[in-house]
């Protein structure tokens, strides 16, 4: 559950964001008779606990226009509501929120992604809308692809937790580049990148943080997507896991050099206990990727190149503390 703070600091920069023309149209029919709701909720001190309780008080034709203000297609079912979808009825588009950070925000029974997301830093968050607001609301829409979160998708695929991806500089910068300079057979319209470029000069231009340490983390997952298309997520993890024994072993021989000396007899010895070493090392790794193999089952490749990217990017952020224990633990499980 998303915490007050989070959820205030939002709402915060929130008052900024202008909604698109075509939605304020589409709402205007209703928001009269939706503003007495929310006048009404807001001075009973509604929240995520009671909203269903006070749904129910609410009249047919009150209903009503929360299903028509929130361009739900469906009459509104008050006992199938999650708590965070009846609140949200309760509330302006800006301030509907994903209360139990699943990666959507429910209005009612529907499941939206909002215009802007819940897991930016604020500094870009706040870059990132006024970017949105400098935009024709066609180019919203379009600009609006750069965050959308591959986690969630992979969550729903692997049926696994979510775990939002935080969208921070570098992660939209390298969206960015993604689109403008496409890549792997993946394709981007002109008028797409000509809009792309738009919102990233503007956002640069508002954007206030600091993006050293963001734009060195983004040249190493740049070499590291383009070696991940050159090799392919097998090769790719094949000359990972070689990486990772040639450290361990090494590790050990200087542990054994340290140990027992670097006599012609020890180093004999050395030698062979290394080369013991290295083998059980690799019986390891290949018992392991049998049995990744059978327990994936008909996992598509999409799912494993992707799987590999998250890796990637959470060991960009441990190796800044602890690199050699990160390698290890990966090593060991």
């Amino acid at each position: 559950m998303q915490s007050q703070t989070s959820y205030e600091s939002y709402l915060d920069s929130m008052k900024n964001y202008q909604t698109t023309q075509a939605r304020i149209e589409y709402q205007k029919p209703f928001a009269e008779k939706f503003e007495l709701i929310y006048d009404k909720a807001k001075e009973e001190q509604i929240g995520l606990s009671d909203a269903k309780s006070f749904l129910e008080t609410l009249s047919p034709s009150e209903v009503k226009t929360l299903q028509k203000y929130s361009g739900l297609a469906d009459s509104i079912n008050i006992d199938s509501l999650s708590a965070e979808g009846a609140y949200n009825l309760l509330l302006h588009d800006n301030e509907q929120y994903d209360f139990n950070n699943d990666g959507v925000a429910e209005v009612g029974i529907g499941k939206l992604r909002l215009a802007v997301p819940t897991n930016m830093p604020a500094d870009v968050r706040d870059a990132y809308i006024s970017a949105m607001n400098s935009l024709s609301d066609k180019e919203k829409l379009m600009s609006m692809t750069l965050t959308f979160d591959s986690a969630y998708l992979l969550s729903k695929i692997n049926n696994e937790p979510y775990t939002p991806t935080n969208m921070d500089y570098s992660f939209l910068k390298n969206r960015v580049e993604s689109m403008l300079n496409p890549t792997g057979g993946a394709f981007t319209s002109e008028e797409t990148k000509a809009t792309i470029q738009t919102f990233w000069d503007a956002f640069s231009s508002a954007y206030r943080g600091d993006t050293t340490e963001n734009e060195t983390r983004s040249d190493a997952v740049s070499q590291f997507l383009k070696d991940l298309r050159t090799k392919g997520a097998a090769g790719y993890l094949a000359d990972l896991n070689k990486e990772k024994i040639d450290k361990l072993v090494e590790e050990y021989k200087d542990k054994l050099l340290e140990a027992m000396g670097n006599s012609p007899e020890a180093l004999q010895e050395i030698a062979k206990l290394v080369e013991d070493y290295k083998k059980q090392l690799l019986d390891e790794m290949q018992e392991k990727s049998e049995k990744e193999k059978i327990n994936a089952g008909e996992k598509t490749p999409m799912v494993s190149k992707n799987s590999i990217v998250a890796m990637f990017l959470k060991m960009q952020e441990e190796q800044k503390t602890q690199p050699l224990q990160e390698l290890l633990s990966k090593t060991e499980e």
